[in-house]
């Protein structure tokens, strides 16, 4: 167990880092249904996301997508 100290003496991490150690975590433990439900709690989706898909996705064909997802997996 860790002792929480008033001093943090670890290097401090960026905040996108910090997000995908925590995301990595939930996925493990909550599966990625409950992650999502926790993470719209806390961040309410801010557009639309029928609206943004296209954008999201452009140029990308239905293997694009299956192999950046396998990326994502390996990591």
């Amino acid at each position: 167990m860790k002792t929480i100290t008033k001093h943090n003496t670890h290097p401090k991490l960026s905040t996108q880092s910090l997000i995908q150690d925590a995301f990595v975590v939930l996925l493990e433990h909550l599966g990625p249904e409950k992650t999502m439900q926790l993470w719209h709690l806390f961040m309410p989706p801010q557009e639309d996301y029928v609206k943004t898909r296209r954008n999201l996705f452009a140029g990308k064909d239905v293997a694009a997508l299956a192999q950046d997802a396998r990326k994502f997996n390996r990591e």
